[in-house]
């Protein structure tokens, strides 16, 4: 499951929805920081370099613009 969140102050992040999930779950948070670009982009290269290797050749193409990854 994936869900965005902003952080309010040190302690408290604000959901931008709530979570399907009953009081009192455990979670774990993982923090991607966003402020480089270019580790961004390399980021999103090397996953997308992933999946491809995990589809084979008769899979259809699952890009959002509709172009090979």
């Amino acid at each position: 499951m994936t869900f965005e969140a902003e952080l309010s102050d040190a302690t408290h992040l604000v959901l931008s929805q709530p979570l399907s999930m009953p009081a009192g779950t455990k979670v774990v948070l993982e923090i991607i920081e966003t402020s480089d670009p270019m580790v961004h982009d390399e980021f999103l290269s090397a996953s997308a370099a992933l999946l491809e290797v995990g589809y084979g050749d008769e899979e259809p193409d699952y890009s959002n613009e509709g172009k090979p990854l």
